[in-house]
């Protein structure tokens, strides 16, 4: 069924719904999704994560006007998820193999930031404000108490990327020859 171009047209103006307007629901779904994601992440804990969201958006209102001339050459992509994660019960358990650790990590760290952020910043707060608020001392405090989640969010992000990057130990290169030189 041929979709109107002026509707295909207004409906990529959001994530993900030009997408399903064209009928690729799991297309649109992972848009709207990664659109989202940031937006509420970068809120809770960094805002520059948010960031991204502006990426997702271009790339969705792009891709949606892409698809339309696909459809309209009679080439018909397949309705994928674009992160490409079959959630299966065995590919669930082939993703989350070995990884529940970092899950769990994860875990407490989201909760150990919701509770200071509930708890733990208030308190600091008011106790940051019996220092005069001349004193340089109630900017430095006052600076720690705002941006303290921020930056263990941050120091997270960083480890466990240096961790990725580095691999595992017992990672082995199947592809990979050493060179022993020419005998």
């Amino acid at each position: 069924m041929k979709r109107s171009a002026f509707w295909t047209f207004l409906f990529s103006f959001c994530p993900g719904a030009g997408q399903m307007y064209q009928g690729y629901m799991k297309r649109g779904l992972s848009l709207i999704l990664l659109f989202v994601l940031p937006i509420m992440v970068g809120a809770a804990f960094m805002p520059v994560l948010a960031a991204f969201a502006a990426v997702v958006y271009m790339y969705s209102f792009f891709d949606s006007l892409n698809l339309r001339s696909q459809l309209n050459m009679g080439q018909l992509p397949p309705d994928e998820f674009l992160v490409h994660l079959n959630l299966g019960e065995t590919d669930m358990k082939k993703l989350l193999q070995g990884k529940n650790h970092l899950i769990g990590w994860g875990f407490v760290a989201l909760g150990v930031v919701g509770i200071y952020k509930t708890m733990l910043q208030p308190l600091m707060q008011n106790l940051v404000d019996l220092i005069p608020y001349e004193h340089p001392l109630h900017s430095i405090l006052r600076g720690l108490v705002y941006d303290l989640p921020g930056v263990a969010v941050g120091v997270v992000f960083i480890l466990v990327g240096l961790w990725l990057v580095k691999g595992s130990k017992h990672e082995k290169n199947e592809d990979f020859e050493e060179y022993k030189g020419e005998n």
